[in-house]
């Protein structure tokens, strides 16, 4: 047994470039400069579960006291005795209540603790066996610090995973937002502490079980009467979640050297169990996670946005800044980006397993330039934005289906990944937009001649792209020889298509109307 609260588990890095471990009480130390975890969403669980932390025992009442803290730091006396308040729910190991692990001895066989891995092979993949990539067989045993990590990490990830397996309260592979300081170098604690957000409400000790639900019975989900929602449970919770019944068995280690880290280890942990009908969540704005929602429906669910095959692009840039509209959806910003009030000092983090259903297909992250929307002219440069956003959107599937014509002789029957042309359209037009985004944030209106010129351009960019992607690749396709005429007719179509484009005549109607009203 050790706890997670007193006993040094966390790997972190110091000013002076060597490596130790911490544990949470050494937190507010200023020589900390960051976490070192083995995997890449070890690394981004870890932040979460600190944030965690610092939001559930000492929360600032208000901007002015976020500064104080910000500035000054908390007080290792004041930070012991406020983590001594939820000790009892970071205990880890045979003894219950036990970290994130069910109340109860659950009664099924048990499994390879690789199973707390979310990329781990599940069982259909190994019953066929297609673990080609991540093989069954590489990640046997963990140290205790490990398996904890890792058992924090699939609890706030919980992808799908069979019949009564529940998803997280963000479902199956959720993307985080988070903040970090522009330097690099700011201590460890700086980093958490800037997701942090005032909170007035106070919590009581019977308000535990709320918080920490692996101190109570689990409401198993056989029933929906059990649904838990922020209604029932505490907001806090969302820190906490729990939608899998999972055990770890402390009765067979084993000694040797961790799967993970790599550490020598007298106590290696091999085994756990694992039951369906975990914690199902309803409801919950998660406060790290940007949303989306029906934009013609105000009463419609709000989404939790996830990750997806080639990562963030500029077009997910804005709506993970600023509330933001399309066509179809309203896109909403984490809670922790929307209360930023340093927004000059910090940059995006975004991180998150792209999930098809319970396989991990790619781990992403991305750091982001976090500028600032200027309040004045805010909502037109949001809508000029949104409106070059637009057409790039609308541009791509042109390009997609004009190879298609020219690969094809039946394009619309083509069958295949075509994503390749989705991930390069991104990537090699972000460099345009990025500069289009550099003008507009300093001349936010279509009222400045700067402004409509750098429209212009990026529609003039968009197409010069749109065919040298198209020549570059029409006679390519393996599978079939090469047909000119079929391949000239694509190409005019693909013209023909661009120039016809709605958003296209708004986006350049919208720089003549804007200079013809400057020339009066």
């Amino acid at each position: 047994m050790f706890s997670l609260i007193a006993d040094p588990w966390l790997p972190v890095i110091d000013r002076s470039g060597q490596r130790r471990k911490i544990s949470p009480q050494q937190l507010f130390d200023n020589d900390i400069v960051e976490l070192v975890w083995p995997r890449a969403d070890f690394q981004g669980a870890s932040y979460q579960l600190l944030i965690g932390l610092m939001q559930t025992v000492t929360p600032p009442r208000d901007e002015e006291e976020w500064d104080e803290v910000w500035e000054e730091g908390v007080a290792p006396a004041d930070w012991h005795n406020a983590l001594e308040r939820i000790a009892e729910a970071f205990n880890f190991g045979p003894q219950k209540p036990a970290f994130l692990q069910d109340l109860e001895t659950l009664p099924v066989e048990s499994s390879s603790i690789a199973g707390l891995l979310v990329d781990a092979p599940g069982g259909n993949t190994l019953k066929l066996n297609k673990d080609h990539f991540v093989k069954r067989s590489v990640y046997q045993q963990f140290c205790p610090h490990c398996a904890a990590m890792a058992l924090y990490t699939v609890q706030t990830n919980s992808p799908a995973a069979g019949a009564g397996f529940r998803t997280s309260m963000r479902g199956g592979g959720p993307m985080t937002t988070l903040l970090v300081p522009q330097k690099t170098d700011e201590a460890l604690w700086r980093k958490l502490w800037l997701n942090v957000f005032p909170a007035r409400d106070k919590w009581e000790k019977e308000q535990l079980p709320l918080i920490f639900p692996w101190l109570a019975a689990t409401r198993s989900s056989e029933t929906p009467k059990n649904i838990v929602t922020p209604e029932n449970a505490h907001p806090l919770q969302a820190y906490w979640g729990m939608p899998r019944r999972l055990e770890i068995d402390f009765s067979q280690t084993t000694s040797g050297i961790c799967d993970l880290c790599g550490e020598t280890h007298e106590a290696l942990l091999t085994r756990m169990r694992s039951k369906n009908y975990g914690v199902q969540y309803d409801t919950w704005i998660h406060p790290l996670s940007p949303y989306r929602r029906a934009a013609k429906d105000a009463s419609a669910p709000m989404i939790p946005l996830k990750g997806q095959p080639g990562g963030l692009a500029y077009k997910d840039w804005l709506g993970l800044v600023v509330e933001s509209e399309e066509k179809l959806n309203c896109t909403f910003p984490a809670k922790v980006i929307r209360m930023n009030t340093v927004p000059q000092l910090t940059n995006l983090w975004c991180f998150g397993y792209d999930m098809d259903n319970a396989k991990a297909r790619c781990w992403y992250e991305h750091r982001l330039a976090l500028s600032t929307l200027p309040k004045a002219h805010q909502d037109e440069l949001k809508g000029l934005l949104q409106t070059a956003v637009e057409l790039a959107t609308s541009t791509l599937p042109l390009l997609r289906y004009a190879l298609k014509e020219a690969w094809f002789t039946t394009p619309k029957e083509a069958k295949g990944d075509f994503s390749f042309i989705d991930i390069a359209f991104w990537q090699q037009t972000e460099a345009d937009f990025s500069n289009l985004w550099k003008t507009l944030n300093q001349y936010p209106s279509a009222t400045f001649p700067q402004a409509r010129d750098a429209l212009r351009l990026w529609q003039a960019s968009l197409r010069d792209y749109l065919f040298h992607a198209f020549d570059e690749r029409a006679f390519t396709n393996p599978d079939e020889v090469a047909d000119l005429t079929r391949i000239l007719r694509a190409r005019l179509n693909l013209n023909k298509n661009f120039i016809k484009q709605k958003c296209l005549k708004e986006l350049l109607q919208l720089t003549q109307e804007h200079k013809e009203k400057q020339d009066v």
